[in-house]
């Protein structure tokens, strides 16, 4: 059983420590797979689940369907990634808030794929001003894209089963940050890396 999700979504690191654990959705990560085939297996099915996208990001599956003959036009207005589809649409094909985290990593994708992107998204992120309520994703991103990411940051939140190498995973999450910061760079937004300072060390006499 194929659940396709690219790889940024499906390890879904936390962007603050408010968005540890059951607020950040695991619901494809490689830990809730593995335990559900460990489940369907002890009770003797036949079935495996899989993700053949964890290793690519948003841009690349994207790519992916271009490469495979799939219209621009589809990509933007026959599929939906949104995490909070509006209730109260103004017209039918408002089906993605434009200011969540999905429809972030959406739109950095269809960038990266298309180098534009046409989805009829209910409010214009990029128009807010950082204080307002609706722009607390954009702003969790932009904080997340400054700090660097390490393999240990892929792995505190929810660990990786003993089958699944970190390191590619690490690569997946690096790509899809630069899909993300190219995104924030063309708003007008450039990530600013902030500089870990090195730890200093105690030495017992």
């Amino acid at each position: 059983m194929v659940v396709p999700e690219n790889g940024q979504l499906a390890v879904n690191p936390p962007l603050t420590p408010a968005r540890a654990a059951a607020c950040s959705t695991k619901s494809v990560h490689p830990r809730t797979l593995h335990l559900l085939n460990s489940l369907i297996d002890a009770l003797g099915g036949g079935v495996t689940v899989v993700n053949p996208y964890l290793h690519l990001t948003k841009g690349e599956v994207c790519q992916q369907a271009l490469n495979a003959g799939l219209a621009p036009a589809t990509l933007t207005h026959a599929t939906i990634s949104c995490g909070r589809p509006p209730r109260d649409r103004p017209v039918a094909e408002h089906y993605h808030c434009g200011t969540c985290y999905p429809c972030l990593v959406r739109h950095s994708g269809l960038l990266s794929a298309l180098g534009s992107d046409s989805t009829p998204y209910k409010t214009d992120v990029w128009m807010l001003g950082d204080r307002e309520k609706a722009a607390i994703d954009r702003r969790a991103l932009h904080q997340w894209l400054c700090r660097p990411i390490s393999v240990r940051d892929l792995t505190t939140d929810t660990p990786l089963p003993d089958t699944i190498d970190p390191g590619p995973l690490l690569e997946v999450v690096e790509r899809g940050r630069t899909e993300l910061g190219q995104m924030f760079a063309r708003h007008g937004q450039p990530i600013t890396p902030i500089e870990t300072p090195p730890r200093r060390l105690a030495w017992a006499d």
